[in-house]
């Protein structure tokens, strides 16, 4: 039997399945796997579906950096708004 359709789930390598089915679901090992879609900095699979405040399209690995360099910056605003304020209650 001829396949009707291409599997395009993503591995864990960031490769496309590839498999032909009958279902638009995809193929046999993949028609109850979660969607994927490639990150947009390394191209791992990332989840379709998101917890809320996450709405972008980056991997946990990068998320996590966009975490510690946005924290990062926080902190930087806050002893930088703390130096001005000991500049100002010094003069």
């Amino acid at each position: 039997m001829k396949a009707k359709f291409v599997c395009y789930h993503l591995k864990n390598t960031g490769e496309i399945c590839g498999n032909g089915c009958d279902k638009p679901e995809g193929c046999h090992l993949h028609c109850k796997a979660m969607l994927r879609l490639p990150c947009r900095v390394c191209g791992r699979p990332t989840k379709i579906n998101k917890p809320p405040g996450i709405d972008n399209d980056l991997c946990s690995y990068c998320n996590k950096s966009n975490y510690q360099i946005r924290y990062v910056n926080i902190l930087r605003d806050k002893a930088l708004i703390y130096d001005q304020y000991n500049e100002k209650v010094i003069l």
